[in-house]
């Protein structure tokens, strides 16, 4: 009787053991499930996303040339035989007599007109010259260093930083125009640059397809000193081209001339 009941005993105590395994396994699992801990624990692996390849931007392509963009200086002078038809210019409702290349003086005039009524009303000094007119202006400006005591050599040289030698002026194009604001007095002067006026040209004149032909710092490059009174039709296109990125229409040119 005593080996039986100690047999009993055993079996309570492995059905006791059991029991207590499955209830620890039974409350292990449900706090994984609550958890998450344990499950779907086969290792991750790390998928980098690899980081987009720039998209390359198109380098802006140069407009082509046009019939107004005639490139003109000392190395490239008008021949002898140029001629332009012109007509007068109207200055916000003001006929003058400074005359302008007659297929795009319309564009000249918008340019006036805006300018006026955006307040800056405009005076025109210049516009067309002859090449007889343009040889008279370059003699006296030889004539004027000269008198101060430059030699002819020297004062050629100096002369024609201020008035292109004749033949070499892009005034004789009929697309140029030498503007300052009404009021202005005394000759053309580079500290016409603190006028709205010109704050105004450099901003807009592009729309109407002008340039700042020689413009501050690039004297090297046009041979002219800087003018900040003189702007050059060159068609919508290229003056956006040119003014959009700093260039002269020698550099414009240039690019052009090496594809």
């Amino acid at each position: 009787m005593a080996k039986k009941s100690k047999k009993r005993n055993n079996r309570k105590k492995l059905i006791m053991a059991a029991l207590l395994v499955l209830v620890v396994f039974s409350i292990r699992g449900r706090f994984m499930l609550m958890t998450g801990a344990g499950v779907g624990e086969t290792p991750q692996q790390v998928v980098e996303t690899p980081a987009p390849t720039p998209t390359p931007q198109p380098t802006p392509s140069i407009p082509q040339p046009n019939e107004y963009c005639t490139l003109v200086n000392r190395a490239n002078p008008l021949q002898d035989d140029y001629d332009v038809q012109t007509r007068g210019v109207v200055n916000n409702g003001v006929q003058t007599d400074y005359q302008f290349d007659v297929r795009v003086v319309e564009n000249l005039e918008a340019m006036l007109a805006d300018a006026a009524a955006a307040g800056h009303p405009v005076l025109i000094r210049s516009a067309h010259r002859t090449i007889n007119y343009q040889r008279m202006l370059y003699n006296n400006k030889i004539n004027d260093y000269l008198n101060r005591g430059y030699t002819q050599a020297a004062a050629e040289t100096e002369a024609a930083k201020w008035v292109a030698v004749p033949g070499t002026s892009e005034h004789n194009l009929g697309l140029v125009v030498d503007i300052v604001n009404q009021g202005y007095t005394g000759e053309l002067e580079q500290y016409f640059e603190e006028e709205p006026l010109f704050t105004w040209l450099v901003e807009n004149c592009a729309d109407y397809g002008f340039i700042l032909r020689y413009p501050k710092t690039k004297e090297a490059v046009t041979g002219i000193v800087y003018e900040p009174w003189h702007y050059r039709y060159v068609g919508k296109e290229v003056a956006k081209y040119i003014m959009e990125n700093d260039l002269t229409l020698e550099e414009y040119w240039e690019a052009i001339n090496n594809g």
